[in-house]
């Protein structure tokens, strides 16, 4: 193959491929007809003397030459756009850019807000598509290019990753207004929650993934105690609605309590053991790293977040 006769859009249909494992949904993110995509596609094939892309029940899974391609892929393509991108002065308001975010919806609801309103004054044509997932859901679509950008506590990361701190929080408890219980103990909103009752209470837990324990549940069990987690659900808007309509009680960080203001339907208390604060950080993939749209936008999140 002749790179004078090689047309650099069949990249663009590979790395939709690899992220989609759908000629329709990669057809869609490419904004082009289905045929057309199939059309890229035979061509890759042709190109590379590789099927590339093979199903497996209700998805293309990529063989082991697309998964040699891969990174080959994004960095030609990373390396093109910033190329181009140096080529002119940035203006975010002539970026036409849709750009995927994942985090949970405690990051939605601080972020999207502020974040949304600066767009429409700023860049009209910047798309926000705000996606919750597990966190090894969300690292795989970092690397494959689908997330831009994850919001995720500080964990230990691919050298892949690059990272940015956000701020800090820490988990309170929260119980429905009138809890019978509460009452009956005189404990009152903004009081502490004695360790022997809240190992006695119901709760509802947050995990998106579905974990049952966290570390609290460490540090009270290295002091004899378990709590009594009765639910685990995906998002904290969840333990709101369980905590408003039940005695369970649940977590929040006191950032999305703040948030609420005079609407919450619940009281707050102190955690009834110490638990370390909890460092937010914003990940993204190296290859991003010098993109003037990537960066721009890590900006302007890093102010939307600025608690």
């Amino acid at each position: 193959m002749n790179i004078n006769t090689f047309d650099l859009n069949l990249l663009k249909t590979f790395q939709a491929l690899f992220a989609e494992g759908s000629v329709t949904k990669a057809a869609e993110r490419l904004g082009v007809t289905q045929p057309a995509a199939s059309a890229s596609l035979r061509r890759l094939r042709e190109v590379f003397g590789d099927p590339l892309f093979v199903r497996t029940g209700q998805r293309l899974e990529p063989t082991q030459v697309a998964l040699d391609l891969r990174s080959q892929v994004e960095q030609t393509l990373a390396g093109v756009a910033g190329m181009l991108e140096l080529g002119s002065v940035f203006d975010p308001a002539r970026l036409d850019r849709t750009f995927w975010l994942s985090g949970s919806d405690f990051f939605s609801q601080l972020l999207l807000p502020k974040l949304l309103e600066r767009l429409r004054l700023e860049a009209p044509s910047v798309k926000i598509v705000f996606v919750d997932q597990v966190f090894g859901t969300t690292l795989g679509e970092l690397e494959n290019g689908k997330v831009d950008l994850a919001f995720w506590p500080r964990v230990d990361m691919p050298k892949w990753v690059s990272m940015q701190y956000l701020f800090t929080t820490q988990f309170q408890h929260i119980a429905r207004i009138g809890h019978n219980r509460l009452v009956s103990a005189g404990i009152k909103d903004g009081d502490p929650i004695p360790v022997d009752l809240v190992c006695d209470l119901a709760h509802v837990h947050f995990s998106p993934a579905g974990r049952t324990l966290d570390d609290m549940d460490q540090v009270l069990a290295k002091m004899g105690r378990r709590r009594k987690i009765h639910a685990t659900v995906p998002t904290f808007s969840a333990v709101i609605d369980v905590v408003n309509e039940s005695d369970l009680i649940g977590t929040l960080p006191f950032h999305t309590i703040d948030a609420l203001g005079g609407q919450r339907n619940f009281t707050r208390h102190p955690l009834a053991v110490e638990r370390p604060e909890i460092p937010l950080m914003m990940y993204w993939h190296r290859r991003a790293e010098n993109s003037l749209g990537h960066r721009w936008l890590r900006g302007l999140v890093h102010e939307c977040l600025t608690l």
